[in-house]
């Protein structure tokens, strides 16, 4: 979880501020109006000194009241402008960091997913809300307000040395320690940020594997264990925030030391000067509000920079995720009418990484219409080879085909169109029934449902559940059974009418009523179309054409029911230890 790179990389920057090039104009607005905010800087405190040294001595009361309405004219001007640069400004940077989100989420949503095996989801809700909030403020209160403040400066400064530059020079004798002493505190809050937004992932990926794990959690009494884990994590949170504070806690104060010594500094020089008439007391007032000027500036600046800091360090970490090479490939142009549904595996060698082989060699033709099981145990490579026919994982050596054309060649979203899934593992959405079902398909209709769930069998069931096809099924289908949600998941492939239909698991870890139903759902889905069915319970391969016995990734018998009963090789005694015992 470190943050790797530059804290202020300007390639980063730039390509930043690319993304806020559809909202220029805005920005070049909000520009003008620092560059308008630093130019009248000066105005206040120049009105002050006239009051002091000009309308008082002479009594002029009218003089008094125009020049003060003046002041308040000035400062009400000023505060319009400050409202509208910074509404501006937060404006841009909410529609910059709109865009960034949406497009962050569109790419991740293009990756293989190999990707999503090896990166924790928690590190996904860091990278799309946190690192995407913290980029927001490098164009709300980042490079405009350093480029505000620095132009302030100068105008102030640039002001003081034109009216008295040896009065100046002795206000401005403690600035080198106060820029000495905003080096230190930008370095000190830099390092604790930093460990801050490393700190904030690592509880995210914490909280979000172990609320989905909880169950676990607590069957084995973890609950102590985890506990003191979260602790530790939240307690490391907690320090770097502490030494953020710390540095402001220190910072804040010197600052407030050095403008008290400013001040002490232009006293004890101007008041001689002041008493022998060379200096007016207009003007040691003007130099005591332009020193509030300088300093305030000074400390929003060191604050501001780390700000922009962590908005770079925010922006590498969504770069990285954007410039990920991880996008699944289509570059596919067919798109039939028709799929028969033939499909053919020629010698195909697969691995997660590198050359860890989990399929080696796979040769396979199921003819269109026909049923493929598909049966071994558990890390044999059955789940791994249906993983290849819709491009979930993609094969290193070998072919796939479908009707003759490498799946490679159709389009994507035509070939997922065509090959429907019904995973061990059900993944239902928090949302209705119908929801999940069409999984917002407009060209599925409730009446299409309604009519898949008639055929599969599971219209009685869902209508008995409150609200019937609208029943909010909770998080990850909580309200649901097992068996339940894997009903569900067979009207989700069959609405799609399927030309192939691969059965990953589906009868696993479900009560004998629910299995019966899911049998009925498999006999009324698989007809007419080829169907790959990759089976734990071997009672549900017996009427499979053919059935592919697998064995550290390789086919080690492959026939009917019958014929591989009669062999008495792997597939014999998988049906002996499954049902003897029962027996």
């Amino acid at each position: 979880m470190s943050t790797e790179g530059k804290t202020f990389d300007f390639a980063v920057l730039r390509r930043l501020y690319r993304k806020g090039q559809p909202y220029r104009k805005a920005f070049a607005l909000t520009a003008v109006l620092v560059l308008v905010l630093a130019v009248i800087a000066p105005v206040r405190p120049g009105q002050m000194r006239q009051i002091v040294d000009v309308f008082v001595p002479q009594g002029d009361h009218a003089g008094i009241l125009r020049v003060s309405l003046l002041f308040v004219g000035v400062l009400l001007f000023e505060s319009l402008v400050q409202y509208a640069q910074t509404w501006i400004a937060n404006r841009v940077a909410q529609s910059v960091t709109l865009d960034l989100r949406g497009e962050l989420y569109a790419h991740i949503m293009k990756f293989r997913m190999r990707y999503f095996d090896r990166t924790p989801v928690g590190q996904f809700v860091t990278r799309l809300i946190g690192d995407i909030d913290g980029i927001a403020e490098v164009f709300s209160v980042g490079i405009l307000d350093i480029v505000r403040d620095i132009l302030k400066l100068v105008v102030i400064i640039t002001y003081m040395f034109w009216v008295d530059w040896q009065l100046t020079l002795m206000v401005l004798l403690p600035v080198p320690v106060l820029l000495f002493a905003t080096r230190l505190f930008q370095q000190a809050v830099q390092r604790s940020f930093q460990d801050v937004r490393n700190q904030v992932a690592r509880i995210n990926v914490f909280i979000q594997e172990h609320v989905s794990g909880m169950s676990i959690v607590q069957i084995f009494n973890r609950e102590r264990i985890e506990r003191d884990k979260f602790h530790a994590i939240n307690a490391r949170h907690r320090d770097a925030h502490i030494r953020a504070i710390w540095a402001y806690s220190v910072f804040f104060p010197v600052v407030e030391l050095l403008s008290a010594a400013s001040v002490s500094l232009m006293l004890w020089w101007g008041l001689g000067d002041a008493l022998s008439g060379k200096v007016s007391p207009g003007l040691l007032l003007e130099f005591s509000m332009f020193i509030t000027m300088m300093y305030r500036p000074i400390r929003q600046m060191a604050d501001n920079i780390n700000v922009l800091q962590m908005g770079m360090v925010n922006a590498n970490r969504v770069f990285r995720v954007l410039d990920e090479e991880e996008a699944q490939k289509d570059e596919g142009t067919l798109e039939p009418e028709q799929v028969s549904g033939d499909i053919r595996l020629n010698d195909v060698w697969f691995a997660y990484s590198d050359e860890q082989w989990v399929l080696r060699g796979i040769s396979l033709h199921a003819k269109p219409g026909s049923m493929i099981a598909v049966v071994g145990a558990t890390g044999a490579g059955k789940s791994s080879l249906a993983g290849l026919l819709n491009r979930t994982y993609e094969h290193q050596r070998g072919e796939v085909l479908l009707d003759n054309h490498p799946v490679d060649h159709y389009s994507l979203a035509w070939l997922r169109t065509r090959i429907a899934l019904v995973p061990q593992d059900v993944f239902l959405f928090a949302d209705s029934i119908l929801n999940n079902i069409t999984l917002f398909d407009a060209t599925i209709t409730r009446e299409d449902v309604v009519r898949a769930s008639k055929e599969v069998g599971t219209h009685e069931f869902i209508q008995r559940l409150p609200g019937g096809y609208d029943f909010q099924v909770g998080e990850r289908g909580a309200m649901l059974s097992t068996g339940q949600r894997q009903l569900i998941a067979f009207v989700r492939a069959y609405a799609r009418n399927p030309s192939v239909l691969i059965l990953d698991e589906a009868t696993s870890s479900v009560d004998g009523e629910s299995e019966m139903l899911i049998r009925l759902a498999m006999d009324r889905l698989t007809q007419g179309r080829t169907s790959i069915v990759i089976a734990h319970r071997l009672s549900t391969v017996r009427k499979a054409d053919t059935i592919l016995v697998m064995d550290k990734g390789q086919i080690a018998e492959q026939g009917s029911h019958n014929e591989l009963m009669k062999s008495e090789g792997i597939y014999h005694r998988l049906v002996s230890l499954q049902f003897e015992p029962e027996e």
